[in-house]
């Protein structure tokens, strides 16, 4: 194609003047992220400051401007002293922003379905010793939670499904469909956050299935058995809902 046509082409399309995206808005945007795939549950500390800007690579005063953004929207709260530190917070529940809520976490639920079954196909016919390994440790964390019963605990429960959950994408070695994965995990607790502070039984269904058809190389009934899984999920939380 020709600089002359590649111009025709370009002439009705409109594009937008880029703008430099402050450093504060993309701490936000990770800080979010963190908070809203289960690794910070309400009632967890993040980091310590000084440590939180390290490992984001950026000043002080950058992570303030982000964590003070997080507190205008009731996400977090920084509590001074020595007990104090950067606190997530459980937002409060108000009836239509449930309904928005469930809405938002049902068409998630619809994310998954289209991602998280081919997750589990790729990884099955991709893994390695070490990534069965990797997902039998994550399993077990699971199992040793739903055993001993997670009431109390709920935020080490979502942080050790999402780590089962995001193994399973990374084990399928395909860097967009992660990230489709880590997507939906985000997309998961902050819809229903007002609803959902506690383990239902079937929580853990499937997990144990899952894992053993991806070491098994069974894609098709790793596929399966992670629809089943989250179509599961979807009627934990309308149940929990109507309740």
């Amino acid at each position: 194609m020709t600089l002359s046509g590649q111009a025709g082409i370009l002439s009705g399309v409109r594009l937008a003047p880029v703008t430099p995206v402050p450093a504060y808005e993309l701490v936000l945007e990770q800080l979010r992220r963190s908070i809203d795939q289960g690794h910070f549950a309400p009632g967890d500390k993040l980091p310590p400051e000084r440590d939180l800007a390290r490992q984001l690579g950026v000043s002080r005063t950058t992570l303030r401007e982000a964590v003070r953004v997080l507190e205008g929207e009731r996400a977090v709260e920084v509590r001074r002293g020595s007990a104090g530190g950067i606190v997530v917070l459980r937002r409060p529940a108000r009836p239509a922003r449930t309904r928005a809520r469930l809405k938002e976490f049902d068409e998630t639920i619809d994310f998954r379905l289209a991602v998280e079954p081919m997750a589990a196909r790729l990884a099955a016919g991709r893994r390695t010793k070490s990534d069965v390994a990797a997902l039998a440790r994550a399993l077990a964390r699971l199992d040793r939670l739903a055993e001993h019963g997670a009431e109390g605990r709920f935020g080490e429960w979502l942080r050790a499904d999402a780590d089962f959950h995001l193994l399973i994408g990374k084990t399928a070695r395909n860097a967009p469909l992660l990230r489709a994965v880590e997507a939906g995990r985000a997309g998961m607790f902050d819809p229903v956050g007002a609803v959902w502070g506690r383990l239902e039984d079937t929580a853990h269904a499937r997990h144990a299935e899952i894992f053993a058809a991806i070491a098994a190389g069974d894609g098709a009934r790793a596929a399966a058995a992670m629809t089943t899984h989250i179509e599961g999920t979807r009627a934990d939380v309308s149940a929990l809902a109507r309740r």
